[in-house]
């Protein structure tokens, strides 16, 4: 019998490990706050609210529900990260959160490699941007 509870902390610090040598970034479990609040799963990326599933099968209408819910207590963006058995990681997020110009609010997935490239760019241009501040305050 497996140990879906052992089988979502094994996720979880696969899911950190991934995000740690990806972003550079201190990625750590939200351990304490999930179990006395259900917080996020995972923290350390400015902005975004992690909540991370592994499971044999797709409950995507809940956990999405589970995420923007705790996303909205983060006042952060929210990013389901799923693993279903014998697949790759992949990544919901609000189509928003891509294009605020639209906004349109629908649930979009993709890769997890291809979601990091994203966070890593919104983290250079945020990185440029002060930048950009400090350089002109001077």
């Amino acid at each position: 019998m497996i140990d879906s509870r052992k089988k979502g902390q094994t996720g979880e610090r696969e899911v950190a490990q991934i995000l740690r040598d990806e972003l550079g970034l201190e990625i750590r479990r939200n351990w304490a706050e999930q179990s006395h609040h259900g917080g996020v799963d995972l923290v350390g990326i400015p902005g975004w609210a992690l909540e991370v599933k592994r499971a044999r099968n797709a409950r995507l209408n809940d956990w999405w529900t589970q995420t923007t819910v705790q996303a909205s207590q983060a006042k952060a963006k929210p990013a389901l990260i799923y693993r279903l058995d014998r697949q790759d990681w992949q990544v919901m997020m609000s189509f928003y959160d891509v294009q605020p110009i639209l906004e349109d609010h629908c649930p979009i997935t993709m890769g997890l490699y291809s979601w990091i490239g994203l966070v890593r760019e919104e983290l250079h241009s945020d990185a440029d941007y002060v930048g950009d501040v400090s350089a002109a305050q001077s």
